[in-house]
């Protein structure tokens, strides 16, 4: 094994459930009922998508274009990026323990590139990663292996020498079956999403600190 690709947005940053806030305030300040599924059809999404899938939504009440959608998501996130965000809990120690192992890492997110290089910037992780790539650059959100497929290339490895650290059901199943071995970080709670983990996951933990042998070296084994 060569690399690593690693999610951002609840995988190396305790962010999801601001992408849910956000969700809610935009809607509430357009007047429209929110529902947690809503939030969960917008989690495969990129932000391009997420922004047509709103103005669908929209449609009838308000004339709103994709970009002017796209502009005010970013505005409610930026600040949170930028000011607040946390890391996941061991993500410091498991990085720093791959990069030991000779590991090459890149972060693959749905999110804005520039957010996401501003989070880990802040939080002093970004020179861990040869490069952030986001679903705009790769041209397809993680339903499609196209971001998993091009961050291997960049780095050098194919698919099978490869780890994808996810925290999404469907990102998993889209890494794995384009070959890569995927680290699923889910709650242990019996859940829905926990089964659906297992299932492409060659390893499914609640956090970064199952996946650290004493000594600092990486367990994916």
């Amino acid at each position: 094994m060569k690399a690593m690709i690693f999610d951002a947005d609840g995988t190396l940053l305790d962010s999801m459930e601001l992408w849910r806030q956000i969700d809610r305030a935009f809607l509430q300040a357009h007047d429209y009922p929110y529902s947690e599924s809503i939030s969960e059809q917008v989690e495969t999404m990129s932000l391009a998508q997420s922004a047509e899938y709103f103005r669908q939504l929209l449609a009838g009440r308000e004339t709103l274009s994709t970009a002017q959608i796209q502009e005010e998501l970013d505005s409610l996130c930026a600040d949170a990026y930028e000011q607040k965000i946390c890391a996941m809990p061991f993500v410091p120690q498991f990085l720093e323990a791959a990069r030991q192992d000779g590991y090459a890492m890149c972060v693959a997110t749905a999110s804005q590139k520039v957010q996401i290089i501003s989070a880990l910037q802040r939080l002093d992780l970004l020179s861990y990663f040869q490069f952030v790539m986001d679903a705009q650059e790769a041209g397809a959100a993680k339903t499609d292996p196209a971001i998993f497929l091009a961050c291997a290339s960049r780095l050098g490895s194919a698919p099978e020498e490869t780890w994808v650290f996810e925290d999404a059901p469907h990102a998993a199943q889209t890494a794995a079956l384009a070959g890569f071995r995927v680290i699923g970080l889910s709650p242990a709670d019996g859940s829905s999403r926990e089964a659906a983990m297992r299932r492409w996951c060659k390893k499914v933990v609640p956090s970064f600190k199952y996946l650290l042998k004493i000594g600092k070296q990486v367990n994916l084994g």
